[in-house]
């Protein structure tokens, strides 16, 4: 079992810590705030929308998922009614410096396979034009001459230097600085971004998924990571039972960070890391784990490798391609709803759908990090 339990906190709690009653103040502006407002389209089937492009992954839903997904609340509300959080979801109320929230572990046995050390240095080196100056026309006659890695190009009068310089970045292992200096040649999707993933240990490979009650500047009510091993993955899920609970919950997933850990998500570049540093700001928490880290988000990976495969780059689609089904399904938009339901009722049952929807979005991302190394040698 993957330990992903209590680690040390990775910043120190400032002097002006908002107090209880403060915290009970801004989930109520926030509960007026997020009350009868969808930032979502619902779309018909026969629609011609172009799902590759436009409107943005949880945008929008087909007219056939939302009626599916009230169903799914009713059956769920008629099937909890009367019963607590603990007798719904297994789980335990967790503690820390901002509060309380309840926090959610189950191991699952997941293949975690990935490019090893060895692989992804060899996959690097492979690729001549990781050195400046050096085009497709160069490497193809570079080659022609008998190099054919970035280490042999080390016996090379005009290019040794240079290779040198990039053997000694590579062998470092340093993530962070190998994904900024890729950057600089490659295109954010390529797969050599992705097989730097090989440089990270198992327990440094952190898989997030967050859910919100809306975009930008609305709370976070759910915080999901997962870290992998060859035996499988374990999840860890951090519930607000109410919105007053969002800074302890966040701070479950900061207190398990360092400067080691590098994100996998889907779309997190842009969603979930901004939206959690911002929440992290706004309670006065250091996010400096978290905005410095690497990052392999699986989205731009996905849009290169399976562009000519999927019909969509919704999560739902991939998992069609990959064969993955559901049980309990709920469309991210339509969180905000389920939610809401549960605290105007009280009852446990739309959360069960939450976190059931967020903790399968943990695995298929596990599984979509590992089936891309297929795809890129196809």
């Amino acid at each position: 079992m993957v330990d992903v339990s209590d680690q040390s906190p990775c910043a120190t709690l400032p002097e002006n810590l908002p107090r209880k009653r403060d915290l009970d103040h801004v989930a109520a502006n926030l509960r007026r705030r997020s009350e009868g407002t969808k930032e979502f389209q619902v779309l018909p089937e026969t629609s011609d929308l172009k799902v590759n492009t436009g409107i943005s992954q949880d945008g929008w839903i087909w007219g056939c998922e939302l009626d599916d997904a009230m169903r799914l609340k009713t059956d769920l509300m008629l099937k909890f009614e009367g019963k607590t959080l603990l007798e719904a979801i297994s789980g335990k109320v967790t503690s820390n410096e901002h509060g309380e929230c309840y926090c959610v572990r189950q191991c699952h046995r997941l293949a975690f396979n990935r490019a090893s050390a060895i692989e992804s240095r060899r996959v690097l080196l492979l690729n001549l034009k990781l050195l400046p100056g050096i085009g497709p026309s160069r490497e193809r006659n570079l080659r022609k001459q008998g190099y054919r890695t970035i280490e042999d190009l080390t016996r090379h009068i005009k290019w040794r230097k240079p290779a040198f310089e990039f053997l000694r970045l590579v062998d470092s292992e340093d993530v962070a600085a190998l994904q900024a200096r890729l950057r600089q040649n490659l295109p954010k999707s390529h797969a050599l971004s992705h097989y730097l993933a090989g440089f990270c240990r198992d327990k440094d490979l952190v898989i997030i998924d967050i859910e919100t009650l809306g975009l930008f500047g609305r709370p976070i009510i759910l915080v999901g990571l997962a870290k992998g091993s060859r035996r499988g993955i374990c999840t860890m899920q951090f519930l607000a039972r109410d919105v007053s609970e969002e800074a302890a919950a966040i701070w479950e997933l900061a207190r398990r960070l360092d400067s080691e850990s590098a994100f996998v998500s889907f779309n997190g570049r842009c969603f979930d890391v901004p939206l959690i540093v911002e929440r992290m700001t706004y309670y006065g928490l250091s996010s400096k784990n978290i905005t410095a880290n690497p990052h392999f988000d699986m989205l731009h990976f996905v849009r290169r490798a399976l562009r000519d495969k999927l019909i969509s780059f919704r999560l739902e689609s991939i998992e069609e391609y990959l064969g993955i089904s559901r049980n309990i399904n709920v469309p991210g938009a339509l969180v905000p709803e389920f939610y809401d339901s549960y605290q105007r009722s009280g009852n446990v049952g739309p959360l069960v759908a939450i976190v059931e929807h967020n903790k399968q979005d943990l695995a298929t991302l596990a599984q979509l990090f590992c089936s891309l190394y297929l795809e890129w040698d196809r």
